[in-house]
């Protein structure tokens, strides 16, 4: 039998949810004003003593006697975690990371529709913090969401960036426009991508293509995908993204077999299989019925 962690990499779930915040000028930040912040999006608080500051202003935590890491780092009280040992509170860390070349992000950029201007931001940027979730995985996975977003958008306020990017969506978003997206309640935005692929070389003579959301299975929900023919690319992503929202606010709740529509007309089977797309993970592919669904030909390389 699998065990716990081989059944998550199967299904893409992440133990860890990462967002890296790329910059152009090295980030200065008030660890005060970020602590208000944070408690201000997130509750109680409390952090390790923080025993120096470097040159970026970034507390400097001592995680053990041996390893130090310039890192801040939050204890969330208001989002407990029930573990056998008893209950223990989910954890936030802030900390200075290498910056990676834009060449990094190809895929994302690549995906990058909503945002003409990612390519160049990035190689502009030199600088890059990186923040992380411990001990969350056990929430669910509305609530571990919401804690990260609560510290993401502090630290925003605390120290504005050029670019975000999150890990497990490779997505690329503007930070303002993100800001925002979270202030009218797209939770997902940044959380979940949409993704388009044109399918050639399957000799079907048709329009041919494969969308899917990347991030959900991350958190622990199946993402979303649909290949198909002969339908308006921007009709099937904002029947995707609406069908994320619902597995993100309901659950897993779709059986295999059953139908979804947003339309009188719209009866879409779905079904969990693996990915047609890179990466390896579990989604809800969606039958749009004849003449359009394309079936499972195979799986489909990182082209758009």
């Amino acid at each position: 039998m699998k065990d716990v962690r081989e059944e998550e990499r199967d299904f893409g779930f992440a133990r860890v949810y990462a967002v890296e915040l790329k910059y152009k000028r090295q980030p200065e930040l008030d660890r005060n004003f970020l602590y208000e912040k944070v408690e201000r999006y997130t509750g109680k608080i409390e952090q390790p003593e923080q025993q120096e500051t470097d040159a970026a202003g970034l507390a400097v935590w001592e995680a053990d006697e041996v390893d130090k890491d310039n890192m801040i780092h939050f204890f969330h009280l208001n989002y407990m975690v029930q573990y056998a040992e008893g209950e223990m509170p989910a954890q936030t860390s802030l900390m200075n990371m290498d910056n990676r070349p834009a060449s990094d992000y190809e895929t994302a950029i690549q995906q990058s529709w909503h945002w003409q201007e990612a390519a160049q931001t990035l190689h502009e940027c030199n600088y890059s913090l990186l923040l992380v979730d411990m001990m969350a995985s056990g929430l669910d996975p509305k609530s571990r969401l919401q804690l990260f977003t609560g510290v993401l958008q502090a630290v925003l306020e605390a120290a504005p960036c050029d670019a975000i990017y999150f890990r497990e969506s490779d997505r690329l978003v503007e930070p303002k426009a993100y800001l925002a997206a979270i202030e009218e309640g797209a939770l997902l935005y940044g959380a979940m991508n949409i993704r388009f692929y044109n399918v050639e070389g399957t000799g079907s003579g048709r329009a041919e293509g494969l969308m899917d959301s990347i991030g959900l299975a991350a958190l622990g929900i199946p993402d979303v995908q649909c290949h198909y023919y002969d339908l308006d690319p921007d009709e099937v992503a904002g029947h995707l993204a609406n069908i994320g929202y619902y597995l993100f606010n309901q659950g897993d709740i779709i059986n295999d077999g059953e139908t979804i529509g947003f339309t009188e007309d719209m009866r879409w089977r779905c079904e969990h299989q693996y990915a047609l797309a890179a990466p390896h993970r579990v989604v809800i592919d969606i039958d749009p019925g004849e003449p359009y669904y394309a079936g499972r030909q195979g799986y489909i390389q990182e082209e758009n």
